[in-house]
């Protein structure tokens, strides 16, 4: 995996934004302990860095703090998943409304050319390619906004990990739900091409809803078969550790 360089970053930054892309691809799973002292010396950084780092992540609901247990990578629960939807839906409505009549052609343009890109990258259908969070970003990003973007991007990054395993499992589902988001965005695009604002409320909110409940589904049957899979026991969090790999700053 390409790390962030490190030099553009201070210590607590590069170690913090390493853990969150290895949280994000799956690579630390739900309920994985995070130990300081073997963070601190895969880094060669302090302990007091790897702290900060973790309360970092914290802020961003990737890992939790446990009373005697220590740090774990956090692990979503459905209403967790679903309240999160809930909110990517109200926030995502509201900056459309915000930003629609300001929705200018280079921007109608812009997504259309990512569109393009989207087609030949199926990934992006699911969080997981720059190019699907570009194209949603234009109905609601805005220099006025950043509360709101700040509040999705947390949102989104907690989802990407829940998505990569929806893929890895379901794969046969995954494509049959990715040609059903890829009608939906072009649906959007029209919409706005058209000045409908209805009609791209329509399509938004049906978009983030399919996308809730196949993934909410999916969670429910992996409760059903195995339990352990999405509630981390004490037992199971302490067989997993993270790799020894060393990572030295500079």
């Amino acid at each position: 995996m390409k790390s962030t360089s490190p030099n553009r970053l201070s210590a607590s930054e590069f170690v913090a934004e390493t853990l969150r892309r290895e949280i994000l691809r799956g690579e630390l799973a739900p309920g994985q302990p995070l130990l300081q002292d073997h963070i601190a010396a895969r880094f060669d950084v302090s302990q007091s860095s790897v702290r900060e780092a973790l309360r970092r992540l914290e802020s961003l609901a990737l890992v939790v703090s446990i009373r005697n247990r220590g740090t774990l990578v956090a692990t979503l629960t459905i209403d967790q998943v679903e309240e999160m939807y809930e909110i990517r839906l109200a926030i995502e409505l509201l900056a459309l409304r915000h930003k629609f009549a300001k929705l200018s052609r280079e921007d109608l343009n812009e997504a259309d050319a990512l569109l393009d890109d989207m087609e030949k990258d199926p990934e992006t259908a699911f969080f997981l390619g720059e190019t699907h969070k570009k194209f949603h970003a234009i109905f609601y990003d805005g220099a006025d906004r950043k509360l709101g973007k700040d509040i999705l991007q947390n949102i989104y990054g907690n989802l990407t990990r829940l998505w990569v395993d929806f893929i890895r499992k379901k794969p046969s589902l995954a494509r049959s739900y990715e040609g059903e988001s890829r009608r939906q965005h072009h649906d959007l695009l029209r919409a706005a091409k058209s000045r409908d604002l209805a009609a791209a409320e329509a399509v938004l909110t049906q978009h983030i809803n399919h996308a809730r409940d196949l993934l909410v589904s999916h969670l429910r049957l992996d409760v059903d078969r195995a339990p352990e899979r999405i509630m981390a026991t004490p037992a199971a969090a302490a067989s997993r550790v993270p790799g020894q790999r060393r990572v030295r700053r500079g």
